[in-house]
């Protein structure tokens, strides 16, 4: 549990999670399951960061996870899985970070980064990151729009 994860699994996983992000980029490739999959990985990698591996903003998890989960409404809607590019470029930033993390972490850490993770999908939270933070972005989003 000590050791650093195997250089094998942590390319594996690495690699499932950027082709996921891949064929969701492509309008008609992307599945309910990845999408799915990028938004475990967007709270694992900030689950890790909070322990100690990297430190990317706040604000840009939320925005990660607002883009998301607006990509996500649009595909239960219309069965359209797709990632814009907005999207992708903010996600492509959490998953640079979440590659050097699978480089460093042991299976210690990325246990408690999964129970972590286990026990906010069981909770009844919207999302793991600080309200005011996620409100911080909804606000600077809508304020940024034209009149």
């Amino acid at each position: 549990m000590l050791l650093p994860l195997p250089i094998e699994t942590a390319s594996k996983m690495s690699l499932a999670i950027h082709i996921a992000l891949a064929a969701c980029r492509r309008e008609g490739s992307g599945t309910a399951y990845q999408f799915n999959e990028l938004l475990r990985v967007l709270y694992m990698t900030l689950f890790l960061q909070e322990n100690g591996f990297g430190a990317l903003p706040l604000e840009l998890y939320a925005r990660a996870e607002k883009n998301l989960n607006g990509c996500l409404s649009r595909g239960k809607q219309g069965d359209h899985w797709f990632i814009d590019a907005e999207t992708a470029a903010v996600l492509e930033q959490v998953l640079r970070l979440h590659d050097e993390q699978l480089r460093r972490i042991t299976n210690r850490d990325l246990t408690a980064a999964r129970e972590r993770l286990e026990g906010f999908i069981k909770s009844a939270r919207v999302s793991p990151l600080p309200d005011e933070v996620r409100l911080a972005v909804l606000e600077v989003q809508a304020n940024s729009r034209p009149s």
